[in-house]
């Protein structure tokens, strides 16, 4: 029950509001969940001395998402540089006083990747040309990878796909997910059509072939997978059940949000070269 209520409270706050808001809405909630996930990151990887580290980066968030949103990625990448620079000054005088180390810096300017950016696409994914609709595509496609894989690895799962970061994920599961996310995607494109019809509303800007969002559909089902994934890594190496317990069920917020992160990137950077 606590699940289903922490999913609940996800899709009601977060995933209708971005989906169906304007994109501005997108903005604020992005503004929200990247430096919750930041924080829960840097509450288990950074020294406790160190955290001044941790809110430097938290803080770049805030440009770093505003340039997204105006589609300046110029603007991102000058603060993922301006702020790696600060960081690293800034963990000289914190080494001096024996506060932090070289671990310290390297977590705090990872997390301007992982999960700051790798986020930050989802903004760039609306924002851009059917900005809406690749956000539903998505987010149905990693739905139906979860729960395709969590039923079809259950039923008939037998071979392990990654023994050591997940002893239950099997290759029959992520088979069963891979294609649950194809199968939706191409629903989700059929049925937006329809309803853009049916109400007048503006149609797809973009022509996109069969073969295309098949295949998108198919990258972001082994996104799904990896992000879990790697999620499972930061724990083991934590030594951790959860990054955090800000949401009933689900642990925090980076551990709902692990399979959705890296995907919008990958579908963002494709749709841009395949334009």
């Amino acid at each position: 029950m606590k699940r289903i209520l922490g999913a609940l409270i996800l899709v009601v706050l977060f995933a209708i509001p971005a989906v169906f808001g304007p994109d501005w809405v997108l903005l604020l909630i992005a503004l929200l969940v990247v430096p919750i996930c930041m924080y829960e990151l840097f509450r288990v990887a950074i020294a406790p001395s160190a955290m001044a580290l941790a809110f430097i980066s938290i803080a770049a968030s805030v440009p770093f998402l505003i340039f997204a949103y105006r589609g300046d990625t110029d603007g991102c990448f000058l603060t993922v540089g301006v702020t790696s620079v600060i960081l690293m000054i800034t963990s000289l005088f914190l080494y001096e006083k024996n506060k932090a180390g070289a671990k310290d810096l390297v977590y705090s300017i990872a997390g301007l990747i992982y999960p700051m950016a790798l986020i930050g696409f989802w903004v760039l994914l609306r924002v851009g040309m059917d900005g809406r609709f690749w956000m539903i595509f998505c987010l149905v496609g990693v739905f139906g990878s979860d729960t395709g894989a969590y039923y079809v690895g259950k039923n008939l799962g037998s071979r392990k796909i990654a023994p050591r970061l997940s002893p239950k994920k099997t290759v029959e599961g992520f088979i069963g997910g891979m294609c649950a996310s194809i199968v939706l995607g191409y629903v989700t494109f059929v049925l937006y059509n329809k309803v853009v019809t049916a109400y007048q509303l503006d149609p797809l800007e973009g022509l996109y072939p069969l073969w295309l969002l098949v295949f998108l559909s198919a990258c972001i089902g082994a996104l799904d997978l990896a992000g879990d994934l790697t999620a499972s890594l930061f724990k083991r190496e934590f030594q951790i059940k959860d990054m955090g317990n800000l949401i009933p069920g689900h642990g925090g917020m980076l551990d709902r949000m692990d399979g959705v992160i890296p995907a919008g990137c990958l579908l963002y950077c494709i749709l841009r070269i395949a334009a």
